[in-house]
C-alpha cells in the first residue's frame, strides 16, 4: 500500500484540488494522511471531508516534523510526501509503485510542470528538471519505501531544506530516481515574490546555514 503524507499549513485554497488529483488516479491501494501544521484556517475541515487520518499540530512545527509525524501514522510499505499545492498527473502513483517494487532502496521525485503556463515558468521549470533535480532537489513530491525512510531516520529536524538533506543522504548510499511522469506545482510563490528574490533568499540561507526559521507562507 502507498501512504500519501501531506503536510499542510493554512492550505485551504489548495488542499482539496490536490486530494482530487489523488482520487482521480487509476489506483486504489493507498491511504491519505494529512498533517495540519498549526493551521488557523479551514484546512482541517477540508481534510476531514477526505480522510480520517489527520494529525493536528497546535503550533506550527515545520515540514520536517509534519512529514515525520505523518510517517509514524502510516501503514503503507511505500511512502509519498506530497506538498499540499502539488497536483498529481495521471499515472503517477502507478509509476511510483512500479519503481519502488524494482528498486525499493532508492528515493525519488518527479519532473515538474508549472500551474501557470507563462513562458518564464515553463523555461525555469525545465531548468529545475534537468539542471537542479539531478543534484538531489525535489519537486513538491518525494517517494521512498518505509524501510528506507526508517533506515535514514526520516527528515532532519530543520524548518527549511529538509527534503534536500534526506534525498541527498539516500542518493549517496542507495540511488535517486526522477520520474518522467510529472506533477504540477503551484507557481504562487514565484508570481508573488519573483524568481530573482527567491534565488537570492536561498543563496543567503545556504551561506548562513540558517535553516530553523519558518518559511514565509504565501497564500
Amino acid at each position: 500500500m502507498l501512504s500519501i503524507i501531506i503536510p499542510a499549513c493554512n492550505e485551504e485554497k489548495y488542499l482539496e484540488q490536490t486530494i482530487n488529483s489523488i482520487r482521480s488516479q487509476n489506483h486504489e491501494n493507498y491511504e491519505i494522511i494529512i498533517v495540519c501544521d498549526g493551521c488557523t484556517d479551514l484546512t482541517e475541515e477540508i481534510a476531514k471531508k477526505h480522510t480520517s487520518k489527520i494529525i493536528k499540530l497546535k503550533q506550527r512545527q515545520g515540514p520536517a516534523i509534519a512529514k515525520n509525524r505523518g510517517a509514524e501514522l502510516s501503514q503503507g510499505s511505500k511512502l509519498i510526501f506530497l506538498d499540499a499545492d502539488t497536483h498529481l498527473t495521471p499515472g503517477v502513483l502507478r509509476e511510483i509503485e512500479k519503481i519502488l517494487e524494482k528498486r525499493p532502496n532508492i528515493v525519488g521525485t518527479c519532473r515538474i510542470k508549472p500551474s501557470n503556463k507563462r513562458l518564464k515558468h515553463q523555461i525555469l521549470m525545465l531548468i529545475k528538471n534537468y539542471l537542479l533535480c539531478p543534484f538531489g532537489v525535489s519537486n513538491g513530491i518525494i517517494f521512498c519505501s518505509k524501510e528506507t525512510f526508517d533506515k535514514f531516520k526520516g527528515f532532519r529536524n530543520v524548518k527549511q531544506m529538509e527534503d534536500g538533506f534526506f534525498i541527498r543522504a539516500v542518493k549517496k548510499k542507495e540511488g535517486f530516481k526522477i520520474l518522467k511522469t510529472p506533477v504540477i506545482n503551484s507557481t504562487r510563490r514565484f508570481d508573488e515574490i519573483g524568481y530573482v528574490k527567491i534565488w537570492i533568499y536561498w543563496i543567503k540561507k545556504a551561506l548562513k546555514n540558517n535553516l530553523n526559521e519558518d518559511y514565509d507562507v504565501i497564500r
